[in-house]
């Protein structure tokens, strides 16, 4: 598929994006001389390191440790994996078997009430409230219901796809804390246009997900064309944004088809002094007939900024039969971006190897074969969201 051969290019460049977001010179830090190549090369790789840092970071934080000790991981295992099965078909049975009403929708008043999970019947005992909270221990010697999840706000509309109610959430907060310590948040509001098609007007959504807040904004700026921005939120050089353009063919998105309908993507981000600044025309893309590296190359430009010096631009090339993604410098030299892209892979299976084991690439498949029942709600969990965004 083409597709495949633009894989390198977007890999590439999430890579420059976010190692551009987590730079760690001072916003307050003025360079007024010209950077040489090699200067350019080891801002590159220094924002490489801390990339993994922050990634790093991210791991031992509040949330993903205690989502790693509760399940048991280790080495691509769930040692608590028969417990957790419990006590999640327990919750299953107390709600009275979960599932969504026609046209998707999440009844929250069916569900709302208290659930504690009684470690004497192994069961959840459900008293009545007017929102929904989930508690239970963090471990299967745990005495205390120290994990409490809780939906405090659900709203929803209804809204017409291909002639057919549907309903999506226009407002949601929730929280997961952790020994009175909150680890998860989220705070969602959502607008759409009434019609044929529930068009996002704005959609906002925060997330808390220990120790660091996310913010997603999409706003319309015509029925064709809206903004995205993506930042990542924290007190540390992990802080990061990205503005991004999408355009379409028309606002026939009950008949939407990517490869028909998406005209172009555009995006920008800054951090210190670098910066990436980046453009698809996906009209284009979509036309060609190949996949050869100076065609997809022309649909795409992709450039790394140091304040206002151009220090290099993405390119695909064709290297022994394979499209390479390439940086090319200010001085016209090049240097396949692998060697950014190969140590940061590298470094982050290492640090994974404890949890998910050696083949972390295949681990949901693996996931998927074991005979744990648990480890294969995990996998259709997946499945279920990979089918409904793909739909």
């Amino acid at each position: 598929m083409k597709l495949n051969g633009f894989n390198k290019v977007l890999a590439g460049a999430g890579l420059v994006i976010v190692m551009a977001g987590c730079s760690s010179k001072k916003d307050n830090v003025t360079v007024t001389e010209p950077t040489t190549v090699e200067q350019d090369k080891k801002s590159i790789t220094d924002t490489r390191n801390l990339l993994f840092n922050c990634v790093k970071n991210i791991k031992d934080g509040q949330l993903i440790q205690s989502l790693i000790n509760t399940a048991g991981l280790k080495n691509g295992d769930f040692g608590n994996e028969d417990w957790l099965n419990s006590i999640t078909d327990a919750l299953d049975v107390s709600f009275n078997y979960f599932e969504l009403e026609e046209g998707g929708r999440f009844n929250y008043a069916r569900f709302a009430g208290n659930y504690n999970w009684d470690a004497a019947t192994k069961k959840f005992i459900k008293t009545a409230a007017a929102d929904i909270t989930v508690s239970f221990p963090s471990s299967p010697t745990g005495t205390t219901n120290n994990y409490v999840v809780k939906m405090s706000t659900y709203k929803d509309g209804k809204y017409q796809v291909n002639m057919k109610d549907v309903y999506l959430p226009t407002a949601v907060k929730a929280t997961c804390t952790k020994d009175g310590q909150t680890i998860l948040s989220l705070d969602l509001a959502a607008v759409f246009s009434n019609g044929s098609f529930p068009i996002p007007q704005s959609i906002v959504l925060n997330l808390g997900l220990m120790p660091h807040n996310y913010l997603i904004k999409v706003n319309k700026i015509t029925n064709t064309q809206f903004n995205v921005v993506t930042e990542l939120q924290s007190g540390s050089d992990c802080v990061t944004a990205l503005n991004a353009k999408v355009t379409f063919a028309n606002e026939d998105y009950n008949n939407l088809e990517l490869s028909e309908d998406l005209q172009a993507v555009e995006g920008t981000i800054s951090k210190g002094d670098l910066s990436l600044q980046g453009s698809w025309n996906a009209a284009a893309y979509y036309k060609l007939s190949g996949h050869k590296a100076e065609d997809i190359n022309g649909t795409f430009a992709l450039n790394t900024f140091s304040k206002e010096q151009k220090i290099g631009e993405l390119k695909l090339k064709n290297i022994n039969n394979h499209n390479e993604l390439v940086i090319f410098y200010k001085d016209q030299t090049s240097e396949a971006f692998n060697v950014y892209t190969d140590p940061f892979i590298a470094d982050l299976k290492t640090m994974l190897k404890p949890y998910f084991g050696s083949d972390i690439e295949n681990w949901f498949e693996r996931t998927a074969q074991s005979n744990g029942s648990f480890s294969k709600k995990i996998t259709r969990l997946k499945t279920r969201l990979s089918e409904w965004i793909n739909k």
